[in-house]
């Protein structure tokens, strides 16, 4: 008999307490689902769900927002105040990874319950709920690519020919015999897929100009669609949808003013937020758990603004030494001894999560306007137009206050880019993809101890879950 498993919910308590009971009964990459749904509140309700997935703690909540930077150059997990955070990943031990798997492919299946039933009603926010679930269902997919897979640009170099990603489930799973064992596509099919997602939600979402900046809005879904063109080398296909989603009929976000990078942070959403995750202190931090596992606990020290914490996240010596006097964005850094009751050591802590919406509470920008104008500059430059790139870079730099340094207008633009994404994006989730689809290795801060990961090293890829490979997932290689 098949049994039927229900994990919508009105109650965003009741959702979250069944996530566990379904991952137990159904291993595969997508967990089953059958949503009874008949109204449009029921829709809007699931998709509220999804949303809710994206903040956990092991996604955009907290790992897939610091993890990037613990795993490269950016972060130094500080051991003698990290209560045993992020250790593995700062050393990159075999194994101690990103682990998005089962999450994201909730994620999936609950906007694939959305797509594959919510054409049977007629109600005018049809259009708008459509979008957003092709939207985050892209985001989803993009993220576990990155994780699991190399991409478009490097699977022959880095990559050694070795094309695999991750399963695409494009339906909804409603029972558990349904759930069958899909195998991993290829790089090549994920990202097809990925961009035809987001062509379906751009031409579906209404003017993003004035749209919410906390859910998926149409500049973001160009915005995203340009970065899958970048990371795909198709460099003047992401001039063009990185410019569609700067463009004012596409969003609020802009460039935030020379003075005000650190309060445009404080602020709810950030003045450059294309699209950023609402953290819920209801839903997410409420007691112990809040304070354990925030972000904001994990890059302040303990006793700092007399908040509880479990910080052992500094930036690395390398990127505080890439700042000249006068930046606005060092202004984010602060010094803080290695205890509440010590005042030495002194440690560089970055401020970027202060806690200004709430005790252990900071949203996740998941897309920046700077981040658009760095990625669009890098795609000038690599069709050699390399003033064009230097006059956006130029710019950025006058918003931060940072002068005194020359852009380079010739080839050295390319790496003068890297570096500005380091010095802009920093403790956003950025640095190891950077250095992971441009092929270069991985670096590693020289507290560490640990050396340069070459761009071929396995642990540039995660592992696949051991469950699905259980069940027949072919493994990365090296695992």
């Amino acid at each position: 008999m098949k049994r039927k498993l229900i994990i919508f919910s009105m109650s965003l308590g009741l959702f979250l307490s069944s996530c566990d009971k379904m991952v137990e009964v159904e291993p595969k990459n997508s967990v089953s689902a059958t949503v009874a749904l008949g109204t449009i509140s029921g829709f809007e309700s699931l998709l509220n769900s999804a949303y809710v997935r994206f903040i956990a703690f092991t996604y955009y909540g907290r790992d897939f927002t610091l993890l990037p930077d613990v795993m490269s150059d950016n972060l130094y997990t500080e051991l003698s105040v990290a209560n045993g955070r992020y250790i593995a990943q700062n050393s990159n031990q075999i194994n101690s990874h990103m682990n998005l798997w089962t999450n994201s492919y909730l994620i999936i299946n609950e906007v694939n319950t959305i797509l594959d039933n919510i054409d049977k009603l007629s109600d005018p926010k049809v259009n708008q709920i459509k979008a957003e679930a092709y939207a985050l269902r892209a985001l989803a997919y993009f993220d576990l690519a990155r994780v699991y897979g190399y991409e478009p640009v490097n699977v022959a170099t880095a990559g050694g020919g070795f094309d695999k990603s991750v399963p695409l489930r494009l339906k909804s799973t409603a029972v558990v015999a349904d759930a069958a064992q899909a195998q991993r596509a290829t790089v090549t099919e994920v990202y097809k897929s990925i961009e035809s997602d987001l062509r379906s939600a751009i031409a579906l979402f209404g003017s993003g100009a004035t749209a919410s900046r906390f859910r998926f809005n149409k500049g973001a879904a160009y915005g995203l669609l340009g970065k899958v063109y970048l990371y795909s080398g198709r460099w003047a296909e992401a001039v063009t949808e990185l410019d569609n989603a700067m463009s004012t009929t596409n969003t609020g976000a802009r460039l935030a003013a020379a003075g005000t990078y650190v309060a445009a942070f404080k602020a709810s959403p950030n003045t450059e937020s294309l699209l950023e995750f609402v953290i819920s202190p209801t839903a997410q931090l409420s007691g112990v758990v809040g304070g354990n596992d925030s972000m904001y606990s994990y890059t302040h020290p303990n006793g700092y603004n007399a908040i509880s914490t479990f910080g052992g996240q500094t930036s690395s010596d390398e990127l505080f030494a890439l700042f000249n006097a006068g930046d606005d964005r060092l202004n984010m850094f602060f010094k803080y001894g290695g205890t509440s009751a010590s005042p030495a050591p002194l440690f560089n802590w970055v401020d970027k999560y202060s806690a200004a919406l709430g005790v252990y509470t900071d949203n996740a920008k998941v897309i920046r306007f700077s981040d658009l104008l760095l990625m669009k500059a890098e795609a000038l430059a690599e069709q050699t137009q390399y003033g064009a790139a230097a006059t956006i870079v130029t710019q950025l730099r006058a918003n931060r206050n940072a002068t005194g340094v020359t852009v380079p207008i010739d080839i050295n633009i390319k790496e003068f880019i890297q570096t500005e994404r380091r010095r802009e994006l920093f403790f956003e989730g950025h640095r190891w993809f950077d250095l992971k689809r441009r092929a270069v290795g991985i670096s590693k801060p020289a507290k560490t101890g640990v050396a340069t990961l070459l761009p071929t090293d396995f642990r540039l890829l995660a592992p696949i879950p051991n469950a699905e490979v259980l069940l027949g997932i072919q493994k990365n290689p090296g695992y």
